[in-house]
């Protein structure tokens, strides 16, 4: 029952303290976003107040001079942070409203200093609106003191947008800075992502002049490891040819070499299922090379393709202006991947290089089958 009771008047305690807490930190906060202010106020302050008294000779109650500065700086702040705000901070400035509301500002001004003088002066004395008498001399300075204070929280509120603006000219700079650094390490991750793709290139010449060597040596005598030869040569000039191509070719130069790919591949592997459609006329969309292909070698390499009766499925579709590849293959579980993903990260950076926001590819394993979607919205 003891410690019940504790809680009971420890909760209590521990809101207050919070709220205590809160508040000090709002406080807090507040100083220090003000704090320039206060100070500008406080020295402003004191010069007026040294060369009305010291200087001038004029002496009042101080009670009236904190009224009046408490009035001042008050229309100081309603006319920068509300009026020239409402009135120009769009982008038609409307001049007319701000004519009438400083009138009306000046008006209203002249009014509570004048009432808050003469309440002041008779705070001894019960309060009679009665008994207030019209000090014409008196308004006229207030329409001058009201002017004064207009006028300089007119420079206040423009010298604080020329600030705002220089911050923000200097953050989009930062920002544009950053984009174009961004561009770079773009097209730099883009070339290692080309080179990569043949970075054991030797020179090409020696190459097929080889290939076709063992082709001709070979197609007699061994016509499987001769057709072999034949499509990775096929293959091998495509990539090539990628290379130092065109950053986009038609799909049919692609859909040709997705069908080489899966020939060479059934010479070795005959037990190879995968089912390759697309749409007619599809052939003549335009693309980033290599992306298709390399898919397809991913899905051969890394995929269980041995089941007839769940073939790895190739789709290609174009459908109101967006081109899709979908490839879905059943998941070879007993094969190390090491590396798998390192492909489809540079196809990622090549489509966010050629494309942008316009493409975006998403991959990954849903229940026994590993999944990739490309989508590119074509302009």
């Amino acid at each position: 029952m003891k410690y019940l009771k504790r809680s009971t008047y420890a909760k209590p305690i521990l809101t207050y303290v919070k709220r205590n807490f809160n508040l000090k930190n709002k406080m807090k906060n507040w100083l220090k976003n003000y704090q320039w202010h206060i100070i500008s106020w406080f020295i402003f302050i004191l010069y007026e107040y040294f060369l009305v008294v010291l200087i001038l000779n004029i002496k009042g109650p101080l009670l009236v001079y904190c009224m009046h500065y408490v009035i001042n700086i008050s229309l100081f702040y309603i006319h920068s942070d509300l009026i020239l705000k409402k009135t120009l901070a769009g982008s038609k400035p409307r001049y007319f409203k701000l004519t009438a509301l400083i009138v009306i500002e000046i008006f209203i001004f002249s009014i509570i200093a004048y009432l808050a003088d003469q309440l002041t002066l008779t705070s001894t004395a019960p309060i009679n609106l009665k008994n207030v008498t019209i000090d014409w001399k008196f308004i006229f300075g207030a329409l001058w003191r009201g002017i004064y204070f207009i006028l300089f929280g007119t420079a206040y509120y423009f010298v604080k947008r020329y600030i705002q603006q220089k911050q923000l000219t200097a953050a989009l700079e930062k920002e544009a800075i950053k984009k174009e650094l961004e561009e770079k390490q773009i097209a730099i991750e883009l070339a290692d992502a080309k080179n990569s793709y043949l970075k054991a290139q030797i020179n090409p010449h020696f190459l097929f002049n080889t290939l076709t060597y063992i082709y001709n040596s070979t197609h007699k005598s061994e016509p499987r490891a001769a057709e072999a030869v034949r499509y990775l040569s096929k293959l091998m000039r495509y990539a090539l040819e990628c290379e130092h191509g065109p950053n986009i070719m038609n799909l049919e130069a692609e859909i040709l070499q997705v069908e080489n790919l899966l020939q060479l591949s059934r010479i070795k592997q005959p037990d190879l299922y995968i089912d390759f459609h697309y749409d007619e006329g599809i052939e003549e969309t335009k693309i980033i090379p290599l992306a298709l292909l390399s898919l397809t070698e991913n899905m051969v390499k890394h995929g269980n393709l041995s089941v007839s009766t769940d073939p790895g499925k190739i789709d290609l579709h174009l459908n109101n202006g967006v081109f899709t590849i979908r490839t879905s293959n059943l998941v070879n579980t007993g094969l190390n991947d090491t590396g798998f993903h390192t492909g489809l990260n540079n196809i990622k950076q090549r489509l966010l290089h050629t494309y942008g926001n316009n493409a975006r590819i998403t991959y990954g394993q849903k229940d026994q089958y590993f999944q990739v979607l490309i989508e590119i919205a074509m302009q």
